[in-house]
C-alpha cells in the first residue's frame, strides 16, 4: 500500500511538471541540468583540492619528522661514540681508585686529566658538559668530578645506570645553562679492565640543539622521552598535556592520525627513535591544525565562488532569452500541428527562421504521409498475425483429427482388457493396457507442455506394442542425458517420428531392425534424435521432404513429421523444428530441435 501511495505521488508530480509551459521547463532544465552539475563539480573539486592539500601536509609532516628523527639519531649516535672513549680510560680509572690524603694532589690530577676539555671543545655544538659520578669518599667534587652521596644514589637515573651492565640510559637531568634548567643527558656506567665500576658517566646535550631541529616547522612540535617527559617543544596553540593523551606507545615507529582537541581537528604525526644499547626512546610529535593547512585554499575558494556567481548571473540571463525565443517558435509550430491534427492541412508554407524547428515544419506533410503508410503496414501485420493464428489452429485440428472418437475407443479397450484378464490372457491385457495409456495421453494432449520423461514413457509403450507385433525383428534403445528428464516439451511430438521410422523404415526389414532414441543437450538447445537402420530415403524424395519442412506444407505419407515440425515452429519459433538426414540402405536420422528451458 505504501509503495502504491508513493507511486501515485510521483505520477501526480510528473503530471504537474508536464503541465508547465515548455519555456519554463527549459529554463528549469538548463538551471538544474547545467548549473547543478557545475556546482557539484565545483564542490567536488574544492573537496578534492582540500583533500590533496591535507594529504600533501600529511606527507610533509612524515618527511619532516623523519628528518628530525634522523638528526636526533645521529646526535645520539655521536654521543654514544664519545662515551666509549671514557669506557676503558686508565687515567680516569686511576683517579676513581686513588685514596686522596693531599688536596693539592687531587687538584693536580684533575688538571692533568684533559679529556673532558678536549671532547667539550671538539663537540662544542653538541655537548655542554661531561661529568663522572664516583663512589670515592676521598675526592672533592667539582663540575666534572662528582662524589656520589645518598641523595644521588636515590635518584631514578642513577639507580637505572647502576642496574645496567653496560647499557645506556637517557635521562632529563637538571642542568643550568643559557636560560635552561634541564637538558637531555646520556648516562652510562664506565668500568675498569676487570669490569669493575669506575663511576657513572653523564654527557649533557646542549638543549638549544633540539630547538634548532624543530624551530622552522609549521604547527606544534614536541620532543618526548619515554612517552611522558617533555624535552623540547615549539608551541603555537596546544599544551603538551592535551597531546600526551593522544600519543601512541613506543611499539609504533611511525604513526599518523586525525585527532580532535577542543572541537578543532588536527593531524598528529609521531616518529619513534629507539637507540641501540638502551631501553629508552624518544618520540618526535608534530601537530598541525586543518584550519592552518586549508587557509590559502579557503581564500582561493571564496574568490572562485564570487567569480562563479557573476558567471551564473550572466548565464541565467542568456538562458531566459533563449528559452523565451525557443518557446515562442515552438508555440507557433504547435498551432500549425493542431490544424493538421484537426484535418486541416492548409498550413503556412514557411515557418519563421531557418533552424531545426523550421526543418521539422517543412517535413510535416511528409510525416503525415508516413503515418498513413504506417497504418497500412500495421494492417498487414495484423492480417499476418491472424494467418499465423489460423495456421496454429489448423495444426491443432490435424492433431485432434487423429483422435477419432477417443472416449468410446478408450472405454472399449478397457472392456477388452478386463475380458482378457478374466480369461487369463495376460499378454493381451498388457497390450491393451499400454494402448490405453497411449490413448489417454492422446485424449489429454493439447499444447500444454509435458516432461521429457513422460513423452519418452509414452513412446516406450508404443515400441513395446510394436514388439508384440514384429517380435524379434525390432529392438530399441532410449538414452536421456542426465538433467533433461524433467525439462518440458510439447506433447505427442516423439511418437509420430517413431511411428514413421517403423512404417517407412523397418516394416520391410526381415530382421535386426533397430530404433535408437536419444535426448541430449547442445549448447542451449535440446536435441531429440530418432535413428533407424531401415531402408533409408532416396535423395530425390529426401529433398522433397526437406522443402516441405521449410514451407510447412506437407502432402502424402509424411504428414505426421510435418505436423510435428509445424507445431514446434509455431510454439518456439522458426529457429527450431525437425531435420532429416538419410543414407539409402544404411540409416535415417530425424532430429527435433527445441529450446532448453
Amino acid at each position: 500500500m505504501e509503495e502504491k501511495h508513493k507511486e501515485g505521488k510521483l505520477r501526480q508530480l510528473a503530471h504537474r511538471l508536464l503541465g508547465i509551459k515548455l519555456g519554463y521547463r527549459m529554463f528549469f532544465i538548463y538551471i538544474i541540468g547545467g548549473f547543478l552539475p557545475l556546482i557539484l563539480i565545483g564542490v567536488y573539486l574544492i573537496h578534492g583540492t582540500n583533500r590533496l592539500l591535507v594529504e600533501q601536509a600529511e606527507n610533509e609532516e612524515i618527511q619532516e619528522l623523519d628528518t628530525v628523527a634522523t638528526q636526533i639519531s645521529e646526535l645520539e649516535g655521536t654521543l654514544t661514540t664519545v662515551s666509549k672513549y671514557f669506557y676503558f680510560d686508565s687515567q680516569l680509572e686511576e683517579i676513581a681508585k686513588k685514596q686522596y690524603t693531599d688536596y693539592q694532589d687531587m687538584i693536580n690530577d684533575y688538571k692533568n686529566y684533559t679529556n673532558f676539555l678536549v671532547y667539550r671543545q671538539y663537540y662544542n655544538k653538541l655537548i655542554s658538559n661531561i661529568s663522572v659520578y664516583m663512589e670515592n669518599d676521598t675526592i672533592k667534587g667539582n663540575l666534572n668530578f662528582v662524589q656520589v652521596d645518598d641523595e644521588i644514589r636515590s635518584e631514578d637515573w642513577y639507580e637505572r645506570v647502576s642496574e645496567e651492565k653496560s647499557g645506556i640510559v637517557w635521562a632529563y637531568l637538571p642542568h643550568k645553562i643559557d636560560g635552561y634548567d634541564h637538558t637531555l643527558a646520556l648516562c652510562r656506567m664506565i668500568k675498569t679492565k676487570k669490569s669493575e665500576n669506575v663511576g657513572a658517566l653523564v654527557i649533557y646535550i646542549r638543549p638549544e640543539r633540539f630547538e634548532e631541529y624543530i624551530r622552522d616547522r609549521a604547527g606544534d612540535t614536541f620532543l618526548v622521552l619515554n612517552g611522558g617527559q617533555l624535552i623540547s617543544s615549539k608551541r603555537d596553540n596546544l599544551s603538551f598535556k592535551k597531546i600526551k593523551e593522544e600519543m601512541p606507545d613506543k611499539t609504533e615507529e611511525k604513526w599518523q592520525k586525525q585527532i580532535t582537541i577542543d572541537g578543532e581537528e588536527y593531524i598528529m604525526t609521531c616518529e619513534t627513535i629507539q637507540q641501540k644499547n638502551s631501553t629508552d626512546y624518544l618520540q618526535v610529535v608534530g601537530v598541525r591544525a586543518y584550519r592552518d593547512i586549508l587557509k590559502n585554499a579557503n581564500k582561493q575558494s571564496r574568490k572562485s565562488i564570487i567569480l562563479s556567481g557573476i558567471s551564473v548571473l550572466f548565464a541565467v540571463t542568456m538562458i531566459m532569452l533563449f528559452s523565451w525565443s525557443f518557446s515562442r517558435r515552438v508555440e507557433h509550430f504547435r498551432e500549425q500541428m493542431q490544424k493538421a491534427a484537426s484535418g486541416s492541412f492548409a498550413l503556412e508554407k514557411k515557418l519563421e527562421g531557418n533552424d531545426e524547428i523550421s526543418q521539422l515544419y517543412d517535413y510535416l506533410n511528409t510525416m503525415i504521409h508516413d503515418i498513413q503508410k504506417l497504418l497500412s503496414e500495421v494492417y498487414r501485420e495484423k492480417l499476418h498475425a491472424e494467418q499465423l493464428k489460423t495456421s496454429q489452429k489448423d495444426a491443432e485440428l490435424k492433431m485432434l483429427t487423429s483422435q477419432i472418437n477417443p472416449h468410446f475407443l478408450y472405454n472399449t479397450l478397457e472392456t477388452i482388457r478386463m475380458k482378457a484378464r478374466v480369461n487369463k490372457q495376460y499378454e493381451i491385457e498388457e497390450l491393451v493396457k499400454m494402448l490405453g495409456k497411449i490413448l489417454r495421453s492422446s485424449i489429454q494432449a493439447g499444447e500444454k507442455e509435458v516432461e521429457v520423461k513422460s513423452e519418452v514413457e509414452l513412446v516406450e509403450y508404443y515400441l513395446k506394442i510394436q514388439q508384440y507385433r514384429f517380435g524379434d525383428r525390432i529392438s530399441y534403445s532410449i538414452a536421456v542425458e542426465y538433467g533433461l528428464e524433467n525439462k518440458r516439451i510439447l506433447p505427442l511430438i516423439l511418437q509420430p517420428i517413431v511411428e514413421n521410422s517403423i512404417i517407412h523404415g523397418l516394416e520391410g526389414k526381415e530382421e535386426n531392425g533397430l530404433i535408437a532414441i536419444a535426448v541430449r543437450k547442445e549448447s542451449e538447445i535440446m536435441v531429440i534424435s530418432v535413428t533407424d537402420n531401415g531402408s533409408g530415403i532416396e535423395e530425390e524424395k529426401l529433398e522433397t521432404i526437406q522443402k516441405e519442412l521449410k514451407s510447412r506444407r506437407f502432402k502424402g505419407e509424411h504428414i505426421g513429421i510435418g505436423n510435428v515440425n509445424q507445431r514446434v515452429k509455431l510454439k518456439y519459433g522458426d529457429e527450431y523444428g525437425v531435420t532429416i538426414k538419410s543414407e539409402v540402405g544404411v540409416e535415417t536420422v530425424v532430429e527435433i530441435r527445441l529450446p532448453l528451458n
